[in-house]
């Protein structure tokens, strides 16, 4: 085995390539005298030509190059995969999500809906919204008017202010909200 920068690789396969190459071809290059130096006082020392050198070089940067593209390869698929496992896990959520409730259905529910109804005349709370967003929520949220749960994935309307911070929401039936704007 060859150790180069942290890269492995098996001498007798590439030598086994290197034969069943064919004829191998010369390469002329031009390098800064300072590298030229350094190549040859690593030849002596190894007691081998400097062309040999230089190949072997070359044959560990191109190995270390396909080694970091193949691990480059594998992250961004592995990455790829949890990516489209989450958004099957969403979709199958926003699938089993409850359809908010209808005005018909708000009518007819039991005394304690009738107690989280909305109110007929607009709280401080509204005071300085000057429009509302539609949304769909990515999380619970509450109703906050009447306090009731909104939940992830259904429509909602966001009251917007002239001053940051501030975070109304509003159920997709509520009587406050001007008409054309519910869901």
């Amino acid at each position: 085995m060859t150790h180069i920068s942290g890269v492995s690789h098996d001498d007798e396969d590439d030598r086994k390539k290197r034969r069943e190459a064919p004829k191998e071809k010369v390469l002329h290059t031009r390098v800064p005298a300072v590298l030229d130096q350094e190549l040859k006082r690593l030849a002596k020392n190894l007691r081998v030509p400097v062309s040999n050198v230089v190949r072997a070089i070359l044959e560990d940067a191109v190995d270390a190059v396909d080694t970091v593209g193949e691990r480059t390869e594998s992250e961004l698929m592995g990455f790829v995969d949890r990516l489209q496992r989450q958004r099957d896990e969403l979709r199958s959520r926003m699938k089993k999500a409850p359809e908010p409730a209808t005005e018909d259905e708000d009518d007819a529910e039991s005394p304690a809906a009738d107690a989280l109804a909305c109110p007929d005349a607009a709280p401080d709370v509204l005071d300085g919204v000057f429009g509302y967003q539609p949304l769909v929520l990515a999380t619970d949220a509450e109703c906050t008017v009447c306090g009731r749960t909104l939940p992830a994935g259904s429509a909602a309307h966001r009251g917007l202010f002239d001053e940051p911070g501030k975070r109304v929401f509003l159920g997709p039936g509520c009587r406050l909200l001007p008409e054309g704007s519910a869901t």
